[in-house]
């Protein structure tokens, strides 16, 4: 203990500095990896709530195939209730009103759940209060709730709009505006709490009846006995069901969520692991800092009897507890930051797959979480000291005690590191050029690995090419400090390769994130140009991602065709569907207006040649992702579920589309209308005659709806501004990664400048001693810190623009099937190099006024 104290405790607290700078790059790293990984359970976690919280006890649910509006016929639940292993069966309406509040221009969505109020208190964990106080149980209070007016709604949506026992709301439900009365505030219990509190419920009989749904369904839940297989009771009930129905586990469709946000949360997770990277090279520096801050008294301590193993086991527990402080420190800074990521998070998903979440917030955190963060820092902490301490353990106790430094790993001979550098870019081709393994690219990350670990290789090589290329571009007039500087690099290459390494880790990073998201966003500009060519756009306030699915009534299209300036109106209808056992999108629309108006880019062919082709021969056309995900071509028959069984279509074309990951199937409306009778559309687009006043017709357009039913009207900037508003919301986590990646980076550049001051006490302090002022010697520092910085800016910038072409050849095309153009973004490129410069000569102030400030005679003695 006593040896302990003397050669880690006093150095530890002691150096508060140099140890705050390595806890803080290591809780960086475990602060990225807990904000990211608690965000990804907790939205997942949301969608399990929405899903089995409103479930409730339910085991199997039948609903509709197709997912179009409509439902289907109640009768069915007569035979479900008699299937074998069924104990219940509960009627269930999923319902979205529109309520035009008072100073509400667009309306605020409504979900209303109908359900048999007489059953639930069986099924779902909710109760009705009414001023705080259960009062549900009088049969006077149980008539009351069951009037066909009565709705009741979830205390936070209460609390948000002001609602309160006996308002009355104005209700629009596909066009059909009803007068309803608040009998009751919805509080949730257990899991489902925040669910239920964000909905509306109403009796199912009353909702038929107020909203012209008599004898129609939207799901049924089931109970089935719990002494019989699940799998059993599913396919006895998959034997009473017509073609259009379907049963399934409600955790089915939470898994299809989870499969749906895999790819999107795994590149994400995977960004954070970089953080955690380049927080094992900050290590590294760190305890060669160490090691050269002690060497004498590691050289005694070895010369009185000391072992090697006792030297690396006190070096150990010193990285031990800097490891167990810092991933405290990060698990609470990760804490704190994953609130904020959450709500990206959930803002994206809800963006990118179409499903509406209740607002998520943090309750609580995982354990499992904690602990991988507990780890994950203390394992990144052992990591980076392994090299570090088991050449300082190695050293002779006469080298260790001699006068002046000596270099913790040597020399590294440029023929090997370059031999290493193209064995790993090898190695990185040989894996970008593999397949996805069950749609995750893992042989992508693997090429990304390698791609770091060979400009890595090369960074002693850099540094040793500085020395020479100042030789030759500055003149002996130029001064001197420059050449020492390089001098000093090319002197100690292993420990200032570990900081260029970091800096170009965290460079490539951002380098390479940003020119993929810029391509990406170039792409989709591009698309978004020479595809969507509508000039209004009417649609239900519930679209873009505002709440759950609404559709227009046939009557909107009838009554727009009329509008003087108008020259076409089309019809786009957009449901879901399982396509073998994943969710696909199904849109249906007039593709013969579609052809003469706009256009889709198809990877093969042109637009209004197969558009047209695909009316004449009812064939259907296919997204990229939906082509790619089904290993499907031109030519290939894809089977789609009708209320009147499966139907066969061709595959006319392939079109490239960035508006869903999980795929998407089009055909011509008059196909889809036959095959599933569904003539509602969600949304209406408009052509406009040459001329035309796009303002003037939206305000025409609203002049004719009058309200019924409620609209809202993008023309076509406003539809394109939002589409990459969501796109840019998409990535704004990624640029957050960026960012603290390049901190840590910066801390190791500022630590490799202290090692070096600590090494050179003495070199510094004979310049001083023939003359050299104080602020030549910061001077000196800032030299070294800058061409640090070039040097792992040179190697940021070529790595990140490798890195860049896998994430958007590779990584991108795996995860998501889009097809991206490269677009190398020079003004990305210079930005994040300017970046660099500037903050690595920024990271080397603190070093350098050190430097300055160092005591002449002392120094002078120090050896």
């Amino acid at each position: 203990m006593t040896v302990f104290r003397l050669l880690v405790w006093r150095h530890v607290a002691g150096e508060l500095p140099r140890t705050a700078l390595t806890v803080g790059g290591v809780a960086l790293g475990v602060a990225v990896y807990v904000a990211v990984a608690t965000a990804n359970v907790e939205i997942v976690r949301s969608f399990e709530q929405a899903v089995l919280g409103v479930a409730g006890r339910t085991t199997l649910q039948v609903f509709n195939a197709t997912d179009s509006l409509g439902g289907f016929d109640e009768r069915i639940i007569e035979p479900l209730s008699h299937a074998d292993g069924v104990l219940l069966a509960t009627p269930v309406l999923d319902l979205t009103g529109i309520w035009r509040a008072e100073g509400s221009a667009r309306g605020i969505v409504l979900p209303i759940l109908g359900v048999d109020l007489l059953a639930e208190s069986s099924f779902r964990d909710y109760r009705v209060a009414e001023s705080g106080h259960d009062n549900s149980d009088s049969e006077s209070d149980w008539e009351r709730y069951l009037e066909p007016d009565t709705i009741f709604v979830g205390r936070r949506l209460a609390q948000r709009h002001g609602l309160a026992m006996g308002s009355a709301l104005a209700v629009n439900v596909s066009g059909r505006v009803r007068r309803l009365v608040v009998r009751g505030i919805l509080e949730g219990d257990g899991p489902a709490r925040s669910t239920f509190e964000e909905l509306a419920v109403m009796d199912i009989a009353a909702a038929q009846f107020q909203f012209d749904l008599l004898g129609r369904l939207d799901r049924i839940d089931l109970v089935t006995d719990p002494a019989r297989p699940v799998e059993e009771v599913k396919r006895a009930v998959q034997a009473f069901l017509p073609p259009e129905l379907t049963v399934k586990r409600p955790q089915q469709r939470n898994a299809q969520v989870e499969r749906m946000t895999r790819a999107f949360r795994l590149n994400v997770s995977v960004l954070s692991v970089v953080a955690l990277l380049v927080g094992l090279f900050l290590v590294y520096n760190t305890v060669s800092f160490a090691v050269l801050r002690r060497r004498r008294e590691i050289g005694i301590l070895r010369s009185l009897g000391l072992s090697s193993a006792g030297i690396a086991g006190l070096l150990l527990a010193e990285v031990v507890l800097v490891g167990i402080v810092g991933s405290m420190v990060g698990i609470g800074f990760g804490v704190a930051l994953s609130n904020g990521v959450l709500q990206t998070l959930a803002a994206t998903v809800g963006s990118l797959y179409y499903q509406s979440l209740v607002p998520p917030r943090l309750t609580w955190v995982s354990s499992d979480v904690l602990v991988q963060g507990l780890l994950i820092g203390i394992v990144v902490a052992v990591a980076g000291s392994l090299g570090p301490i088991r050449e300082a353990v190695s050293v002779e106790p006469t080298q260790a005690l001699a006068p002046g430094g000596y270099e913790l790993i040597g020399t590294v001979r440029v023929a090997t590191a370059v031999t290493r550098a193209a064995a790993a870019f090898l190695l990185a081709g040989f894996a970008a050029l593999q397949d996805s393994v069950r749609g995750v690219p893992l042989f992508g990350y693997f090429a990304v690995f390698f791609v770091v670990l060979g400009f890595a290789w090369l960074s002693p090589v850099v540094i040793r090419s500085i020395a020479p290329c100042l030789r030759l571009v500055l003149s002996r007039r130029a001064g001197c400090l420059p050449r020492l500087a390089a001098a000093e690099l090319e002197r100690a290459p292993v420990r200032n390769a570990v900081a260029v390494s970091a800096l170009m880790v965290g460079l490539a990073l951002m380098i390479g994130v940003s020119v993929m998201i810029h391509s990406f966003r170039q792409t989709v500009d591009l698309w978004l140009d020479q595809t969507v060519k509508a000039d209004l756009i009417v649609a239900p306030p519930t679209w873009l991602g505002d709440g759950p699915e609404w559709a227009l009534p046939e009557s909107v299209h009838q009554r727009l065709q009329a509008l003087p300036g108008v020259v076409a109106v089309d019809r786009y209808r957009d449901v879901r569907m399982d396509y073998r056992d994943r969710p696909v999108r199904v849109v249906a629309r007039d593709l013969l207006i579609h052809a003469r108006h706009s256009r889709y880019l198809f990877l093969e062919g042109d637009s209004t040649t197969v558009l047209t082709e695909a009316v004449r021969g009812e064939q259907v056309i296919v997204s990229e992702t939906f082509a790619r995900q089904f290993s499907l071509r031109r030519g290939d028959r894809i089977a789609l579920p009708t209320p009147h069984g499966p139907v066969e279509l061709p595959i006319a074309g392939v079109f490239y589309d960035y508006a869903t990951d999980g795929g998407k199937i089009v055909l011509d409306r008059s196909l889809y209308t036959r095959h599933w009778g569904d003539r509602n559309a969600t949304v209406v687009p408009l052509y406009l005659a040459p001329g035309a006043d796009p303002e003037g017709l939206r305000r025409a357009v609203l002049e004719r709806l009058q309200g019924d039913p409620p609209v809202i009207i993008l023309t076509n900037g406003e539809l394109k501004r939002e589409v990459l508003r969501i796109f840019d919301q998409t990535f704004a986590i990624t640029y957050a990664l960026e960012v603290i990646a390049v901190t840590v980076a910066l801390l190791g550049i500022a630590n490799t400048l202290l090692a070096g001051i600590l090494e050179r006490q003495r070199q510094l302090a004979v310049l001083r001693a023939i003359g050299g002022t104080p602020a030549q010697v910061g001077r000196l520092i800032l030299w070294e810190s800058g061409l640090l910085g070039l040097a792992g800016t040179v190697l940021g910038g070529a790595a990140g623009l490798v890195l860049s072409v896998l994430l958007i050849e590779v990584i991108n095309k795996q995860s998501f099937g889009w097809t991206i153009v490269f677009h190398p973004a020079p003004g990305v490129l210079l930005e994040a190099v300017a970046l660099a410069l500037l903050a690595t000569v920024l990271a080397g102030y603190w070093p350098a006024r050190r430097a300055a400030r160092l005591p002449v005679a002392e120094s002078l003695q120090y050896e």
